[in-house]
């Protein structure tokens, strides 16, 4: 097991004892996310060769179960940083490596500017340069971020096929912390407005590039997959910590109303163990992909079928848990709600309707999901 699996550990049991505050007064993760930066964590895919770790997938979604169970906005601040920093080391530019990987080692995070719901950004050539102008939404970590990795297409293309790495400060870059969730509340996922910002070739990388890298889409959908199996770790932990503070009667002596509470408790206590091996299993499966033992494709089957047991498990317990607590947990100052919001925002990332289908296609007709960011 990685070094920073321990480290990850230590830094989610200081972030859990100021996280729950902050996400009740609306607080950002400034502090905690400073902390991050510095533990070595947002170095994990810097390869051996350019003096990083060089992670495996299986540790990784621990760190992420991990952190999610410290703070769910606090885990997926780093998601897009893990995903995007392996277009660096893709080859692509191999002059442009050990650059990048001294920064990742010194703490510097990347965050991304992808989701568009307007025009679409184009990267346009000015003599020398090339100018960046549109407008991202749902940028997650932004505001905490040294660097946006931001996707844009050339002039006519139908999708994004670039990715283009920039410092937060450069002219033109305007970073608007605006989002406003249901749950996921200190995440940082707020718009980012490019103003003709300028770039050069050295910049710039292909989407091209990042898919041919193992396991580029389903390692991208196992962080998240990290992040919800975490939150639901917390929860249970709170729930039956709230439970274990109840007076219980002797063994032997229960009263219907106590066998009840055991059985449901014991319910929730499955499904946890069912969202954690589907994990297990899923971060196996990238892993042995990621190393050339297993497909592309495999993987992705792997984890889209782990996601959408563990995107229904982990909204359901969210939710069941207030079963268990009662009224007692249902006001609208208990911070026990953040779990059920975190969980309802951030597992509707991927429609579960659209693993479903791409998982019965495969098997029933043996034809695999089309390798992608999604898979």
């Amino acid at each position: 097991m990685s070094n920073l699996v321990h480290i990850a550990q230590q830094l989610a049991n200081t972030v859990e004892k100021t996280a729950v505050v902050k996400d009740s007064a609306g607080h950002h993760l400034t502090e905690e996310v400073e902390k991050l930066k510095k533990s070595g964590i947002l170095a994990a895919v810097v390869l051996q060769r350019l003096g990083g770790p060089e992670t495996q997938p299986t540790d990784i979604a621990e760190i992420f179960r991990l952190l999610g169970t410290a703070d769910g906005s606090f885990a997926q601040i780093p998601q897009s940083h893990f995903v995007f920093s392996r277009w660096l080391f893709s080859g692509e530019k191999p002059d442009e490596e050990d650059k990048w990987a001294q920064r990742l080692i010194g703490g510097a995070l990347i965050a991304n500017a992808q989701a568009e719901l307007g025009e679409p950004t184009i990267l346009h050539k000015d003599g020398e340069h090339f100018l960046l102008k549109g407008e991202k939404r749902f940028c997650t970590g932004s505001i905490h971020a040294d660097y946006l990795a931001i996707t844009a297409r050339k002039p006519g293309d139908d999708n994004q096929t670039l990715g283009i790495f920039l410092p937060v400060d450069s002219p033109g870059i305007e970073i608007i912390d605006d989002w406003d969730g249901l749950g996921q509340k200190l995440s940082g996922s707020g718009t980012v407005r490019l103003n003709d910002v300028e770039c050069t070739n050295s910049d710039i990388y292909t989407f091209d590039a990042a898919l041919q890298l193992p396991t580029y889409g389903s390692f991208a959908q196992l962080l998240h997959l990290g992040i919800d199996v975490g939150i639901l770790d917390a929860a249970l932990n709170d729930a039956f910590s709230h439970l274990n503070s109840r007076t219980w009667p002797q063994p032997g002596h229960d009263n219907p109303s106590d066998t009840l509470t055991y059985h449901l408790a014991g319910e929730l206590q499955a499904q946890r163990f069912a969202a954690n091996a589907s994990l297990e299993k899923a971060a196996a499966a990238v892993e042995a992909a990621w190393n050339d033992e297993a497909s592309n494709e495999d993987a992705a089957l792997a984890v889209a079928a782990a996601k959408t047991v563990v995107s229904s498990a982990s909204v359901d317990i969210a939710s069941r848990a207030y079963e268990l607590l009662g009224t007692v947990v249902a006001t609208g100052s208990d911070p026990f709600v953040r779990y059920w919001k975190n969980l309802r925002t951030h597992t509707l990332h991927e429609r579960r309707r659209d693993k479903l289908a791409a998982v019965g296609r495969a098997v029933v007709t043996g034809q695999p999901p089309q390798l992608s960011t999604k898979f």
